[in-house]
């Protein structure tokens, strides 16, 4: 009984540890948009270098999600996922007192190296203690503190609409250092336990781990649905009031919308971990893609406030609670001895996706072809995100305890 308690205990210690590591991807994630102009004026910056400011971030954490992957399945997700917190936090402070562009650049790109490290360690952490009856609650506790991450940046900048950018960075660069104590305290690394049980204490080759006995069919289309949800994603969260305002909406109303749109992220996070342990993963890809396609579709299409809120609300939740529940099955896929390179390099590919989202966006608009030129390029990569979860759904039934 006393050990039932103590393993009960280790769960509950390890996801919430884990939902603050989340909280802070999140702040990250929104508080580059908040602090813009403050940046934007400190160091003279146009509208191309604020576009390295946001870029550099997202691109440090491609390389850190696949590199930081590969490195804990050799030293372990214990060490690796404390690294990566103690290297988010000491750049994202250093852009806080950067004296100059260049150093302001550098801080971005370690940052987001720190996070993309710590991303696929802790979603493999969350999943040695998960089982499939838990597996979709343990991954949205967890998970839901990204948008309440970003839910908490934006109250700050409407609440505190005169707080100075540098004191916003400190905040979120300090913070999370602060998680490392009781990192060292309270995790535990089940890596080397699994790969015992396996027979194997050694690490495999990244092509056996993501290709050999026919382990494509499951790599390819988790590949697939995390770079076009991902893509979808972040169109949204980097354009989403900007085409707004296009479209007529005062500022404040297209801000509202995102924030609502953070509220439906949580919302779904929370809703899509509950359904995943009981759905099939077919039924859960239908529901996710259809809401996504249609959310999208009246976001672009409708200047109605209520419609757009009721929209926007709905955005958050297929978006990212659909980008939730890829994080949630992700681990399945692997055995224990390459599981966070698995891992890694899912979401190293929905980070190149979440790049190139904005990118096509900004082209897209810059030919002229508006809102609609957008749903036709999104349309495709939702249809392929929703194909290839569906062909996941009979390996994860055949995982079934």
């Amino acid at each position: 009984m006393a050990s039932q308690q103590s393993g009960k205990m280790q769960k509950f210690l390890t996801v919430f540890l884990c939902f603050w590591v989340a909280f802070f991807e999140g702040f990250d994630l929104q508080a580059p948009g908040i602090a813009a102009k403050g940046i934007a004026a400190t160091f003279s910056l146009d509208q191309v270098q604020m576009g390295y400011v946001f870029s550099l971030g997202v691109f440090g954490m491609l390389f850190g999600a696949f590199f930081g992957g590969r490195i804990a399945d050799y030293l372990g997700q214990k060490k690796v996922l404390m690294l990566s917190i103690a290297i988010f936090g000491l750049f994202f402070s250093l852009s806080a007192i950067a004296p100059n562009t260049e150093i302001l650049y550098l801080s971005r790109f370690f940052t987001g190296l720190g996070l993309g490290a710590a991303m696929p360690t802790m979603i493999s952490v969350v999943g040695d203690e998960a089982t499939e009856a838990n597996r979709g609650k343990l991954n949205s506790l967890m998970y839901c503190g990204l948008p309440v991450g970003a839910i908490f940046v934006a109250g700050l900048g409407i609440f505190f609409p005169d707080v100075s950018w540098h004191t916003l960075f400190l905040i979120g660069g300090i913070t999370p250092l602060v998680l490392i104590p009781f990192m060292a305290f309270i995790l535990k690394d089940k890596r080397k336990e699994q790969t015992v049980t396996e027979g194997t204490g050694e690490v495999p080759g990244m092509s056996e781990i993501l290709f050999s006995q026919k382990k494509y069919q499951q790599t390819l289309p988790l590949w697939v649905s995390f770079f076009f949800t991902l893509m979808v994603n972040y169109i949204l969260i980097s354009w989403l009031p900007n085409l707004l305002m296009e479209q007529g909406l005062e500022k404040k109303q297209a801000f509202t919308i995102m924030l609502v749109f953070q509220v439906g992220a949580v919302v779904g996070t929370l809703a899509f971990g509950y359904l995943l342990d009981r759905l099939k993963l077919w039924q859960m890809s239908v529901i996710i893609y259809t809401g996504l396609f249609i959310s999208v579709f009246t976001l672009f299409t409708t200047t109605s406030i209520p419609v757009l809120v009721v929209a926007g609300v709905m955005g958050g939740i297929f978006s990212t609670g659909g980008q939730s529940i890829l994080y949630g099955i992700s681990p399945i896929f692997y055995s224990a001895a390459g599981k966070v390179t698995g891992v890694g390099s899912a979401i190293s590919l929905g980070r190149l996706g979440a790049m190139t989202g904005p990118l096509l966006t900004g082209k897209i608009l810059a030919l002229g072809l508006g809102t609609t030129g957008i749903l036709v390029a999104s349309a495709p990569g939702i249809l392929l995100s929703a194909v290839a979860v569906t062909a996941l759904s009979r390996y994860k039934a055949s995982k079934k305890d």
